[in-house]
């Protein structure tokens, strides 16, 4: 097996032992102290450096995979670069008071790595657009990452009170909405419709769709049962669990494909 698909896969592995790392410190965390209103509030228990941590490196395996199509490399990456923004801009609390230096340290690091990261996209792909690069994909994900990075820059220089206190909600979103979109565009629908794929995959599309609709119906609750405590925790760890179950069967289903073997 050539050493770049071991690494693909061990990539892919990886990104599932972080999320174990993460439901194993949060359990130990809750047995300890109790249940939080949300997975964000663990950030101020003894779990918040592994919650820290995991969501950074989350990012990164996400921006370093390619996705099966064009299209889900797009989701992927913009989960990736959203992802520890949620890390590093912690969710307020009442009677925490979260360093807003340290955020704005962080979150602007975060943003100069970015930028650098996507001028070095675009010398790479502009040496090679006589194979067709970007495809139109491509060019979602690159519009999509510059305004992304604009509004977060923008918003730091602008108020950094104000990104302090509201920045973590919007990433968080952004993290878990591409999550959505990479399952569906696994489906057949997704692979031959939205992402114009040469290939489909039909082992797992029923399950594809039922993790799917998961997803949403997690959402409709959450919308449901809003002023209940535990609402937010309920639907963070039922995106993140359907998720998971996503990874390994679309890990599985790649096994065969010709590019991966």
């Amino acid at each position: 097996m050539p050493p770049e698909v071991t690494t693909y896969r061990y990539v892919r592995l990886v990104l599932l032992a972080l999320l174990l790392a993460l439901a194993v410190s949060v359990g130990a965390e809750t047995v300890r102290i109790g249940w939080q209103t949300s997975l964000s509030a663990y950030y101020y228990t003894a779990a918040g450096p592994m919650l820290i941590a995991v969501l950074a490196a989350v990012g990164v395996c996400l921006i370093a995979l390619r996705g099966f199509t064009d299209a889900e490399d797009v989701c992927l990456n913009l989960s990736g670069i959203s992802a520890p923004m949620v890390a590093f801009v912690p969710k307020p609390q009442a009677g925490e008071h979260p360093d807003v230096h340290a955020i704005v340290n962080n979150a602007l690091t975060f943003l100069v790595v970015l930028a650098v990261g996507y001028v070095v996209v675009l010398v790479a792909g502009l040496r090679r657009r006589a194979a067709g690069w970007p495809s139109p994909w491509g060019v979602v994900g690159l519009v999509s990452t510059a305004l992304a990075w604009i509004v977060g820059m923008a918003w730091i220089l602008a108020d950094r009170t104000s990104f302090a206190a509201h920045a973590h909600a919007l990433s968080a979103a952004f993290t878990f909405l591409p999550f959505w979109g990479v399952v569906v565009l696994n489906t057949d629908w997704g692979v031959r419709v939205l992402a114009r794929g040469d290939e489909s995959r039909t082992r797992f599309d029923a399950a594809y769709w039922a993790i799917a609709v998961g997803m949403a119906v997690a959402l409709v609750a959450f919308v449901a049962l809003h002023g209940w405590a535990y609402a937010l925790l309920g639907l963070e760890v039922a995106l993140l669990a359907l998720f998971a179950v996503f990874w390994v069967l679309q890990t599985i289903d790649l096994g065969d494909v010709p590019w991966l073997s």
